[in-house]
Order: C-alpha cells, then structure tokens, then sequence
C-alpha cells in the first residue's frame, strides 16, 4: 500500500497490498508536511513520513482478513524500528 499526498490531499492506494508501504508526494515537502499535520494524519522528518497507524487502520477494508494483515504488517515494522506504537515509518517516493 501506499500514500499519496498532495498540498489539498492525502490518499490511500493499493490497500490490500500490505507487503509494502511508502508515501508518494505531488507537492513540495513543506506543503505535503502541512498536509499531514493539518490533517492529524502525520509528518514528515527528513526522507522519511510518519503515519498514524490507527488512522491508516480506519482506511483499509473492515474485514477481519484485512486487519490481521495490517496488524502483522505493524508488527514486521515495528521488529525493524519502523513502528512504536503509534506512528509508522513510510520511506518517499517521488510521485509518478
């Protein structure tokens, strides 16, 4: 899965696909960190954007396959460093 934001909007794509997560931007960094913030979504530090997992958890599908997914996906990130509880680390992707 992914995330796309933009200066006005930020997008979840490909949610069954939990093998992989990154954000895409369309805007400039500044802006896109606006975005998330503003939003209550996120931030961005550095290369990397930090996700809110229970607001990402609120996109994906309502069933129970889905969320076992996503809760092993948290829990292959967080074995990496990539997730503390809170906020999921996602790398950036230009947007294409």
């Amino acid at each position: 899965m992914y995330i796309e934001v933009t200066s006005d909007s930020v997008v979840t794509r490909h949610l069954l696909d939990l093998a992989t997560f990154h954000v895409r931007i369309g805007s400039d960094r500044e802006k896109a960190h606006e975005s998330l913030v503003n939003a209550n979504i996120g931030y961005i530090d550095n290369d990397a954007v930090f996700v809110r997992s229970a607001w990402l958890r609120n996109q994906g599908p309502h069933t129970r396959k889905w969320r076992e997914g996503f809760g092993a996906m948290l829990s292959y990130a967080e074995d990496r460093g990539w997730y503390d509880g809170e906020f999921i680390e996602g790398h950036i992707k230009p947007n294409e």
